[in-house]
């Protein structure tokens, strides 16, 4: 009976040369993802990359110029250089801007797509304008009449830029914001509304306003019967006189 031996291994049949191997394919995928990244980075930067056009859209109060100007964005740079986030956050910081997306669009193009906040009221303080959202928060405070509804008969105390605006008729302040949401679900805008003690005016043009109690405006206004009075006028081409806003939603006309 003879005796079985197990075969031994010589170095060449042994795991270190397999380790050495394992260490070189190792080595070369580093090498050709270093050269693919070099590759890509090159690639990115050839002037077909080079950005040639900036699209604004969304935007009706705040020009192209300005919003492109504050997205930091410039053309003849290159696409891959347009970082979507950062720009969102510049362009962010204008307070008028309600939302913001920022695309690529390959190989030479970005896109700007901008919500603005559309309820808007501005109120006098001294020679200025304070500028709010419908929340009463500051969007701005100009020396300029700005693109929103005027209120007139709320006092101004205090107001600075992302705070609440302070007044002196608290109740005229909620009274303001309430009919603004109230405006714009009923798709109506007034571009100037009076508080004038019992008696609201709110003014479709500046010679054509709707008169009432405050109370009798807003059911008006939240049941339609106001909007389809004055669009009436519209057809008409009335642009003087005075919509009479009673209970019930009763609205009687005056001309001028």
């Amino acid at each position: 009976m003879t005796e079985h031996t197990e075969p031994v291994q010589t170095p060449e049949q042994g795991q270190k040369p397999r380790k050495k191997h394992r260490k070189k394919n190792y080595l070369l995928r580093i090498v050709i993802a270093a050269v693919l990244i070099v590759a890509a980075v090159l690639c990115a930067h050839l002037d077909y990359f080079n950005v040639d056009g900036i699209a604004v859209v969304g935007n009706e109060n705040i020009t192209d110029e300005e919003i492109i100007k504050q997205s930091g964005i410039e053309t003849g740079g290159s696409v891959f250089d347009v970082h979507p986030f950062i720009v969102q956050h510049r362009i962010k910081k204008n307070l008028y801007i309600d939302d913001v997306n920022v695309n690529r669009k390959l190989p030479d193009k970005v896109e700007i797509i901008v919500k603005e906040r559309s309820l808007l009221a501005q109120f006098r303080m001294d020679d200025r304008f304070v500028i709010t959202d419908s929340e009463g928060m500051v969007l701005d405070i100009s020396k300029e009449e700005q693109k929103a509804t005027l209120i007139e008969g709320v006092t101004v105390t205090e107001a600075e830029k992302q705070e609440t605006i302070r007044v002196k008729e608290t109740n005229g302040l909620e009274k303001t914001l309430d009919l603004l949401i109230a405006m714009d679900e009923s798709d109506l805008y007034f571009k100037k509304v009076v508080f004038n003690g019992a008696k609201t005016e709110a003014y479709v043009y500046d010679e054509l306003k709707c008169s009432g109690r405050y109370d009798d405006l807003m059911s008006a206004i939240s049941s339609g019967t106001l909007k389809k009075v004055i669009y009436d006028l519209y057809q008409k081409g009335t642009e003087e006189g005075t919509v009479n806003v009673y209970s019930n939603d009763y609205c009687f006309f005056t001309p001028k």
